[in-house]
């Protein structure tokens, strides 16, 4: 065969090759946005003094609806940060969710708070469900001091103020589940590389808890109906996605 004409079929595979790979990147590109088409949401199940916790029943009555196009898959954890440290790295790399948002009861706080920051250290005041109490405890000892939430706090506390629903935002979430979940959360979205936006809301007690611990306690504590929680995470979820 002429120099040439071996020249020429050599041009059309490198072509044919190079072909082949933008369609392949394009297919891996295209089935990486179908698969994250779910919004992955999480509550707490009871803990301490608290004998039911809103954010289950919040994650609960979301679950399998449909947001901004985008389905939610609503989980509920134990309150127990070797469950969390084994449970939301597999459920972020199952769902491979275009969004998380972890949210917590925060009994004293008047609104829904959207955390700024989350640090890594376990100091708990009360043993965790598991029966565990770290002290000055690193969540993970290679990890970075701290992350900052990547979904939009300040637009999120603005949305939910044009609406009525009492918001701030919240520049600790403590040293319990909360500060470990969300750090738990961010730390592996940032080593896996996934495209996800994450954050945490705080929510206050129910109207219900609120009677219940006045009667018991003849302490008064902030409340929220269960309607406006909901209402306000439903925000939360649709100012993040924008």
């Amino acid at each position: 065969m002429p120099a040439h004409a071996n020249s020429q079929a050599t041009s059309v595979v490198i072509h044919s090759l190079h072909e082949d790979l933008r369609t392949n990147g394009i297919i891996f590109e295209w089935l990486m946005i179908e698969r994250m088409r779910e919004i992955l949401l999480t509550g707490f199940g009871p803990y301490g003094k608290e004998k039911t916790n809103p954010t289950w029943e919040i994650a609960r009555l979301l679950n399998g609806k449909h947001i901004s196009g985008l389905r939610v898959k609503g989980v509920r954890l134990k309150v127990s940060a070797k469950e969390i440290s084994r449970q939301m790295p597999s459920l972020i790399d199952s769902i491979q969710p275009r969004l998380v948002l972890n949210l917590g009861l925060a009994p004293g706080r008047m609104d829904l708070s959207v955390e700024r920051v989350a640090v890594n250290v376990a100091d708990f005041t009360i043993p965790d469900a598991s029966g565990r109490k770290p002290v000055d405890a690193p969540i993970d000892r290679a990890g970075p001091t701290a992350y900052l939430a990547t979904i939009p706090i300040k637009r999120i506390v603005k949305a939910l103020l044009s609406k009525g629903i009492p918001a701030s935002v919240s520049n600790t979430a403590g040293m319990y589940l909360c500060n470990f979940i969300m750090y738990t959360s961010l730390n592996h979205i940032a080593k896996t590389g996934l495209r996800a936006k994450a954050g945490f809301l705080h929510v206050p007690n129910l109207p219900s808890q609120a009677a219940e611990k006045y009667s018991r306690t003849r302490t008064q504590t902030p409340s929220m109906s269960l309607d406006t929680m909901l209402k306000g995470i439903e925000i939360a979820v649709k100012t993040s996605l924008q």
